[in-house]
């Protein structure tokens, strides 16, 4: 836990940071590690279930499939009547029978909601995560303006820009892929939302892990140290005068990495080397990331256990706690 915070009891069963919203104004250059969404399968016999359902304040969507419903809604009612859903149970689009998923965002915000997501899934048959996003946020940082950028070998980026020309977007890797990450400026998306401006936030920037089956799930620590390996801030003044041609390469293949592939094998092998070294680059934000996130994996662990309360017949994920680098990496 960050110093300087409100004290704030955070109970291993709720996921969102609610330590971000109570940030003193003056705090800079803060990090946390937390779970933004998580997806857990299986077999589910909807129709039996529906008063256990309505028991733990799940609402039966209108959408039908064939007379039966297709989804059902936890929800939460603020004090202005205004309803947030915080997570769905989904029919599975795979047209086997009964297969379900719970899918939630990083809403929940007290024990008693995350209980009725958990009371649900003990009625699961083999439930078993197969999609898990990890957030990692900066706030309040010296160096903010989306200027991080994503260098993965032999890995596609997309960049979405705004009007002005300013980046808003970074994903490395295919939407439906098993593993994605994603760079974004989270208070504009929250702007974009219209969501309530937090006033003690100056800039806030993500950088999100996205893990699509429960082999990359079950392995999310080592999955999040290779992500911030990647992670890092050209800094290409430093080798300006000693390697003016390696600068100049450098600045081409961050801004164009598409060039990558019109270069050399030999060529190729020596500019990889360079940024794996972190030559030219700066580091900051990701070694403190990396600090955050070793001092988080048992709480967030613990915080997906959780989710398995009650459940028998569940296969118990093995988490890995080795986050050396991959030898192959």
């Amino acid at each position: 836990m960050n110093q300087n915070i409100k004290n704030y009891s955070l109970t291993p069963y709720v996921t969102t940071p609610p330590e971000v919203y109570f940030l003193h104004h003056s705090i800079s250059n803060y990090c946390t590690v937390s779970i933004d969404r998580i997806t857990i399968s299986g077999k589910f016999h909807a129709e039996q279930y529906r008063t256990k359902l309505k028991e733990n304040h799940w609402r039966e969507s209108s959408r039908q499939l064939d007379g039966h419903p297709k989804s059902f809604e936890l929800d939460r009612v603020d004090k202005n009547g205004e309803i947030t859903t915080i997570a769905n149970i989904l029919r599975n689009p795979n047209f086997k029978p009964n297969s379900w998923r719970i899918d939630t965002s990083n809403h929940i915000r007290t024990p008693q909601e995350k209980q009725c997501i958990s009371n649900v899934i003990a009625l699961f048959d083999k439930p078993h995560v197969t999609r898990l996003d990890i957030a990692v946020d900066f706030i309040n940082w010296e160096h903010a303006g989306m200027r991080q950028k994503m260098l993965k070998p032999n890995t596609a980026v997309t960049i979405e820009y705004g009007k002005a020309g300013n980046i808003e977007t970074i994903y490395c890797g295919k939407r439906k892929s098993n593993l994605q990450y994603r760079y974004y400026d989270k208070k504009l998306e929250r702007k974009q939302k219209k969501k309530k401006s937090i006033n003690n936030i100056s800039n806030w920037e993500r950088l999100e892990l996205q893990l699509r089956s429960s082999k990359y799930a079950s392995n999310w620590q080592k999955q999040a140290m290779r992500m911030l390996d990647y992670f890092k801030r050209p800094n290409l003044t430093t080798i300006a005068e000693t390697n003016p041609k390696s600068y100049l390469m450098l600045a081409g293949i961050v801004e164009h990495p598409e060039i990558f592939k019109l270069l050399t094998k030999r060529t190729k092998a020596k500019y990889r080397k360079m940024i794996k070294d972190n030559q030219g680059f700066d580091t900051t934000l990701a070694d403190r990331a990396r600090k955050e996130l070793t001092t988080s994996i048992d709480r967030i662990n613990q915080e997906i256990s959780v989710f398995f309360e009650g459940c028998k017949q569940t296969k118990k994920i093995k988490y890995h706690k080795d986050t050396r680098p991959d030898k192959n990496n």
